[in-house]
């Protein structure tokens, strides 16, 4: 089965601002040895098989546009309201895709080629119709938990705002990246509602998921895979790993 994917590259990185960039460059193109954040994103999808990509773009999507250039299909996302927001906003372009397609976002550049490799083959094996990638982490905290029924099947995503002190103790955690059923995605992304931070978030299609009797897989990335970038210090953790994984 084909797969498409989407990248979400909306976001302002506002704890990334300094003086050598201008007020609305985005957060996706803050350079990680001399290189854009989300260019490693785009280059782990392209290893794992996945050519047809589309670029949620937002804050600063003059900026993207122009760093990344063609071979892309660019989605504009006016408002920044969270994940499910992003995606909801490219239905139109979308909704006649068959398939399967997998979402990322576009500050988080350690998955693995194999992790998402990985992501698509147990959601094909599994049926699901929504697969996601986890991780355990000795400190979960600003992560979503994962909750799971004593049978061990996924009962939904909480997102850390909004985490009871109970569910904060959950050490699995959601990493970010994703795989849907294209066809269950675009006619279920309009029931995601606003949850208590005011945002609509993709992971609430889990608990949608759930609710119907579908099925909700996961497959464990390395720890080190899902960090995201949100502060200089996070790129700089960021730049050091993937020295690291390069030899230099």
């Amino acid at each position: 089965m084909s797969f498409y994917a989407i990248i979400l590259a909306a976001g302002k990185g506002k704890r990334m601002r300094d003086e050598n960039t201008p007020a609305e460059f985005p957060k996706v193109l803050k350079q990680v040895n001399g290189r854009p954040l989300v260019s490693y994103v785009i280059d782990t999808l392209k290893a794992s098989g996945i050519d047809d990509i589309t670029i949620i773009v937002g804050f600063g999507a003059d900026y993207v546009k122009n760093a990344l250039g063609s071979g892309f299909r660019f989605v504009t996302q006016k408002e920044q309201l969270g994940s499910g927001h992003a995606v909801a906003i490219a239905k139109d372009a979308l909704a006649d895709y068959t398939g399967h397609v997998i979402i990322m976002c576009g500050d988080s550049p350690l998955f693995r080629k194999e992790t998402i490799s990985a992501l698509k083959n147990q959601h094909l094996e599994s049926g699901a119709v929504i697969t996601l990638v986890s991780a355990e982490l000795a400190d979960p905290t600003g992560y979503g938990r994962i909750k799971r029924l004593p049978s061990g099947e996924i009962a939904g995503v909480v997102e850390e705002k909004c985490a009871s002190p109970e569910e904060k103790t959950i050490k699995e955690i959601n990493g970010g990246a994703y795989a849907f059923n294209s066809a269950w995605l675009w006619s279920n992304i309009d029931k995601i509602e606003r949850n208590e931070a005011n945002e609509f978030n993709l992971t609430y299609l889990v608990s949608v998921a759930v609710s119907q009797g579908q099925k909700v897989e996961a497959v464990q990335a390395a720890p080190e895979e899902v960090m995201g970038v949100n502060t200089t210090e996070d790129l700089q953790r960021v730049e050091g790993i993937l020295l690291k994984r390069s030899g230099r």
